[in-house]
């Protein structure tokens, strides 16, 4: 029963290209059926009308070429049903006009062009097919119980027989060009998406470039500025310690402008991983994460530090490169900020909704409720009397995840210890 109410409900659909003619063709009608009307009946013979039935079938199709503007997108699904019904209502209404008017040259000459018209405009062959044989035997059955000539009958029924073999050939080849139509359409909507889609991403992407170039512009001005002074700084005093040959200053001065370019080195490698980002292309390939993250437990664990996995990692797919940094920032972080004797980190995952949700916990010094968001911004670090700190890892993580369509968060409480938590699709 349901097969059978798609396809029916299939035979109506129509292309957008064929709503837009079909409503144009309607709009014309009622105004072509006014101006017909006029002529025939103040330049023919006397003709017998039907009280009101003009104007009724003028404002059904003015009705059905104003139903797009209404429905709009959903039209499409059920227009050709009303094509279908209207036109076999209106050809039906045309037959009866004709046999009370004894098949007047005039309105045969009319029927004629509509049912050419309607057969161009129906979307299928069923149709068509149905449209035909039913105004066929209406049309013979009116001309049976007519009480005209027989040269008249013969010259209806073999008129219309030509008609009815030219529209079977009017068929083949509109139904073909039909469906030509509807495949170009489908793929240049297609296409039409697929570009779309396409400027999106790179308006997106063009949109993450210019934040990245005003936070480098930022690093340039504030965190590379900040060891630049130091060292020129510590550069004076190396002078004076030469000058003075005093050789203790000068490894100390030494040790610090060492210091001072390890923290230049890691602000320009930060921003150069944080900006590259945005060039990985999508090298996804699966990953057993059970296996990667077991590797960075084994570089990482020491006799003061507990790295434990809850349960086997899953297999995933995504590029191998950033989920490695996304591990191996927020371990680092847990081992970083840990002010416990034993160092403990706890590693594991839930899976809702498609998504898998990991979490890596600490028991470190925690974050104040205040800075969960500052946290994940480029350059913002909370301890700044750590030099290895440069305030890109978590902010790094975060792009990284967001840009594979995850969402990352924490949780935490000031010294008991943080859980950040990333989602990814499953």
């Amino acid at each position: 029963m349901k097969n059978i109410q798609k396809r029916i409900l299939k035979l109506g659909r129509v292309e957008d290209f064929e709503v837009k003619n079909s409503s144009i063709i309607f709009f014309l009608i009622g105004p072509s059926l006014f101006i017909y009307s006029y002529f025939i009946n103040n330049y023919g013979d006397e003709n017998v009308r039907i009280e009101g039935a003009r104007e009724f079938f003028a404002f059904l199709f003015f009705i059905a070429s104003c139903l797009p503007f209404i429905f709009k997108k959903k039209i499409k699904f059920f227009f050709g049903w009303i094509v279908f019904l209207l036109m076999l209502l209106f050809s039906h209404y045309v037959i009866v006009l004709l046999y009370i008017n004894k098949f007047s040259i005039q309105f045969l000459l009319g029927f004629y062009v509509f049912n050419f018209g309607a057969v161009l405009l129906f979307n299928n062959r069923v149709f068509i097919n149905i449209f035909l044989v039913t105004i066929f035997i209406h049309l013979l059955q009116k001309l049976m119980i007519s009480n005209i000539e027989v040269m008249v009958f013969n010259a209806v029924v073999s008129s219309f027989s030509i008609c009815f073999v030219f529209s079977f050939i009017i068929l083949s080849g509109s139904t073909l060009f039909r469906t030509r139509i509807a495949k170009l359409n489908k793929a240049l909507h297609k296409k039409a998406k697929a570009k779309t889609l396409d400027l999106e991403k790179k308006a997106k992407d063009l949109e993450e470039k210019n934040l990245d170039l005003e936070e480098f512009a930022f690093v340039v001005s504030h965190d590379l500025k900040t060891p630049l002074r130091n060292i020129t700084a510590l550069s004076s005093w190396l002078k004076e310690s030469a000058e003075n040959n005093d050789k203790v200053a000068i490894n100390t001065n030494l040790e610090l402008i060492e210091k001072q370019i390890t923290q230049m080195d890691l602000i320009i490698q930060g921003v150069l991983n944080y900006s590259l980002q945005n060039e990985v292309s999508s090298n996804d390939e699966k990953i057993n994460l059970d296996l990667l993250v077991k590797d960075l437990i084994a570089v990482n664990k020491t006799d003061k530090c507990l790295i434990t996995i809850k349960k086997k990692l899953p297999v995933i797919k995504i590029n191998k490169s950033q989920i490695l940094q996304v591990f191996q920032n927020l371990i680092q972080n847990g081992i970083k900020y840990n002010d416990k004797e034993i160092c403990k980190i706890e590693i594991d995952y839930t899976l809702e909704n498609n998504f898998y949700i990991f979490s890596v916990k600490d028991n470190g010094i925690g974050i104040e409720e205040k800075y969960h968001e500052k946290i994940f911004k480029l350059f913002q670090r909370l301890d700044v009397k750590t030099m290895e700190n440069v305030g890109i890892g978590l902010s790094l993580v975060k792009k990284i995840i967001n840009r594979n369509k995850g969402e990352i968060y924490l949780k935490s409480e000031v010294n008991i210890g943080t859980t950040f938590y990333f989602t990814l699709p499953a």
